[in-house]
């Protein structure tokens, strides 16, 4: 039989970054972007359906979500879609976000095992500890003894890296930034 000549086009690249904290209050936002790549037209989608208009290599996030962005070739119209990044927005209307220097992590940087200082919190609220890594995802969630004001936490299987450490008591919420190394 004559020959069949058959060309495999390349996918291309589909690398999408956050460029600040995926974790935030309502009111915040984060620009995700997605690496350039020559030829290429863009989609992003939110929760698997598309965003009307957002056709850039950035979107600026306000509302939480899981974030792709399709990568187009043109000529070709191959395309990749990234992995998702996970927006949060754990604050309700209402919170108000605390002064960061109300709370204290020490040693940070540190290896999962660590101590938070908190004086200013209420004894008459209920407290709650969540630590969150760089794409949003919950990794630890304790309720803590309202009457204290030094909680002693222990992470031992944690990665490296940097966390968000956040304090929620009553409509009051402190953060902090977490190194884990």
């Amino acid at each position: 039989s004559d020959a069949i000549f058959v060309n495999v086009f390349k996918n291309p690249a589909a690398n999408v970054s956050a460029a600040g904290p995926t974790t935030f209050c309502v009111g915040e936002s984060v620009t995700l972007n997605v690496t350039p790549v020559a030829g290429c037209s863009y989609q992003w989608y939110k929760d698997a359906l598309p965003i009307v208009g957002a056709t850039a290599t950035n979107y600026i996030v306000t509302t939480a979500g899981s974030y792709k962005c399709r990568v187009t070739k043109i000529a070709t119209g191959c395309f990749k879609t990234s992995a998702g990044i996970t927006v949060s927005v754990p604050c309700k209307e209402g919170e108000v976000l605390a002064n960061n220097n109300s709370i204290n992590i020490q040693p940070n940087p540190n290896n999962g095992t660590f101590t938070i200082s908190a004086h200013s919190l209420s004894p008459l609220e209920t407290t709650k500890l969540i630590v969150y890594n760089t794409t949003g995802q919950q990794i630890l969630t304790q309720e803590l003894d309202a009457l204290k004001d030094v909680y002693q936490i222990h992470m031992p299987e944690i990665a490296t890296g940097m966390y968000i450490v956040k304090l929620v008591c009553g409509v009051n919420i402190y953060e902090q930034k977490l190194i884990i190394e």
